[in-house]
């Protein structure tokens, strides 16, 4: 399903084995973590933009 850089695989073994999970295991989660971690920075990326249309709102209404 997934193929990994030679490094990549090495540090996920490595990983592995300093922490007792199974290689599947240490995948999903860093998986799992960079997509909450995507989908937050999606969030506040369209937070941003909205505060600034809000901004360019009150400007053009108060003529700066």
């Amino acid at each position: 399903m997934i193929t990994l850089e030679k490094k990549l695989k090495t540090r996920v073994k490595t990983a592995a084995k300093k922490l007792g999970l199974d290689e599947h295991e240490i995948m999903n989660r860093a998986i799992s973590s960079y997509l909450v971690e995507l989908d937050d920075w999606f969030r506040l990326k369209n937070e941003l933009r909205l505060w600034d249309v809000l901004s360019a709102e009150t400007m053009r209404k108060y003529r700066f």
